[in-house]
């Protein structure tokens, strides 16, 4: 059996949770094999001096604020928000055969070298490729050593964000996305060849960040590997760098992230703790083309009850009636289910919830295949893609199948393309759920079956501003996917419209048409689902903070 041979180079015996998250993603995979661990034998005392002799006493302090900032973050804030758990790998568990080797330190502290002894024992192993966990920026013969070459990852947007620390930059400047790359390294610092690039979330402050990106990351780097294995990997992408090497941050800029971070966290603390605040989504749809009206000129779908919103429309004629399901989601009982109007010109007729469940729903999604309707909902507490079957159009439904069980997705789009049936779906890897994922499936044999093959190129984007669906359009022979994007802790911020360019078992792609921003009514916050058919047009919409009471 074919596989690759793989070196960790680390530190020391004990592992991060980060490093830990690889190691055991890679022992998932039978194709991946772990052969040597590469311990680095580093003088820490002798490091612990430098670093006195290296800095000043002013930046010495900026140092240990920052590191009171992270202890703080890590053992008091971070217990009131969504925690990430990590594998923790014994290295002795993975295999016995360790090599300790003694780097030549630069004079900086920063670059490591390695004596022809060192290298010989290395080329000895006969690896594939080195993954690199530790401190130190590698230079010399060590970087072409193996078969193909030693990987790193680099978290933060590696086009604006090099150098460190990670996660933390992004939530100073309020980035929607922290990003992170998984490289080949070469002699040039911070410039090596990107194999893997992704988007995920930011959170609300930088330890939980970190965690998120940590986490999140590791799981990228059993596909790189398998394109490694398999000769499909490429360099995707080699840009020139003109932006400062980013370092850890100064007195000032603490000072700023203290202040502008925490009061804001514990504003939105208050605001759930005393119930003073809802984000309230609501839907608008128009009769007429795709492009015919500006969105100012909708209708939109009275709700008075401030214990409910809807959001995520998708519109379907029948026998020339036409109808508009939606998330129909209680904040008394925090969940979601799928309700539905009768639309008019300028009149709807709400005909009450349709399709109801123990877990929560959303994103209804509705086609109809030999003459049958079917629904398409958000299912993803299930862990499966479900597909519910119309008995009594609209009001009657029943749960038909499982179209892909053990999966965390949402928001999937189905249709017809070249006699092809396409899944377009937002997963995620871990229980973190942030759904940054683009995949793609496709079936040959229709869309009632739970054997959809997943797309060669999978995942398309890992991107929270390109992924999410947030809705597709139908204009004559044409197809565009609409993609939700966020802002900076804020789900739904605006979308833009994607035309579908290319979609086969080989390749997709598609191109940027136009985007849309919350700008087209008053006190409007957010907007991220837009759908059509061939008589309306409808949007959702969210409104700026609604205050009530307790009562």
């Amino acid at each position: 059996m074919k596989f690759l041979k793989i070196a960790l180079l680390v530190d020391n015996l004990d592992l991060d949770n980060f490093n830990s998250e690889i190691v055991e993603v890679i022992k998932k995979n039978d194709f991946l094999k772990i052969e040597t661990v590469i311990i680095n034998n580093i003088n820490k005392k002798n490091k612990f001096l430098f670093y006195l002799k290296k800095y000043s006493i002013f930046r010495l302090i900026e140092k240990t604020l920052f590191k009171i900032i992270y202890l703080f973050e890590k053992n008091i804030l971070y217990k009131f928000f969504e925690n990430y758990n990590f594998s923790k790998v014994n290295i002795d568990e993975i295999t016995n055969n360790k090599l300790f080797v003694s780097p030549i330190i630069a004079k900086n502290g920063y670059f490591y070298n390695y004596s022809e002894n060192d290298l010989k024992e290395i080329r000895e192993k006969q690896l594939d490729v080195i993954i690199g966990m530790g401190s130190g920026i590698l230079k010399g013969d060590i970087l072409n050593i193996t078969k193909y070459g030693i990987l790193s990852f680099h978290h933060g947007d590696h086009d604006i964000n090099r150098g460190g620390p990670p996660g933390f930059w992004e939530v100073y400047f309020k980035i929607p996305r922290t990003g992170f790359i998984i490289q080949k390294l070469n002699n040039n610092l911070d410039g090596g060849d990107v194999l893997f690039k992704g988007y995920f979330q930011t959170k609300h402050f930088y330890y939980q960040n970190k965690q998120s990106i940590y986490k999140n990351s590791a799981q990228y780097i059993e596909y790189t590997l398998l394109k490694i294995l398999n000769n499909e990997s490429k360099i995707i992408e080699n840009k020139l760098y003109f932006n400062k090497i980013f370092k850890d941050p100064n007195l000032i800029q603490l000072l700023k992230y203290i202040i502008t971070t925490y009061s804001k966290i514990l504003f939105k603390f208050l605001e759930k703790i005393l119930l003073l605040k809802r984000v309230i989504w609501n839907v608008a749809y128009k009769k007429g083309k795709l492009y015919e009206h500006r969105l100012e000129q909708f209708d939109i779908i009275e709700n008075n009850n401030k214990n409910r919103f809807i959001a995520d429309p998708f519109l379907f004629k029948k026998n020339g009636n036409n109808y508009l399901f939606v998330e129909d989601f209680s904040f008394v009982k925090n969940i979601g289910v799928i309700s539905c109007y009768e639309l008019n010109n300028k009149n709807c007729n709400f005909l009450g919830q349709v399709i109801k469940e123990k877990f929560h729903l959303s994103f209804p999604f509705i086609f109809e295949f030999e003459n049958q309707i079917y629904m398409c909902p958000e299912t993803h507490e299930q862990k499966e893609i479900r597909l519910y079957h119309c008995l009594d159009f609209p009001k009657k439904w029943e749960y038909k199948m499982t179209l892909i069980k053990n999966i965390l997705a949402v928001d999937t789009l189905i249709f017809a393309k070249n006699d092809i049936w396409w899944m377009l779906t937002n997963t995620s890897k871990t229980d973190t759920k942030d759904f940054c994922e683009l995949s793609i499936f496709y079936s040959k044999k229709g869309p009632l079956t739970d054997k959809w093959i997943a797309h060669k190129s999978n995942p398309i984007y890992v991107d929270p501003c390109l992924a999410r669906n947030g809705g597709i359009l139908f204009k004559k022979n044409k197809i565009y996917r609409v993609n939700q994007k966020n802002g900076f802790n804020f789900y739904g911020k605006e979308f833009d419209i994607n035309e579908i360019l290319t979609i086969n078992v080989d390749t997709y792609n598609e191109k940027l048409i136009s985007n849309v921003k919350p700008n087209f009514l008053k006190n409007i916050i957010g907007t991220h689902h837009l759908n059509n058919n061939e008589d309306f047009i409808t949007i959702d919409f969210c409104k700026k903070k609604y205050f009530f009471s307790k009562k």
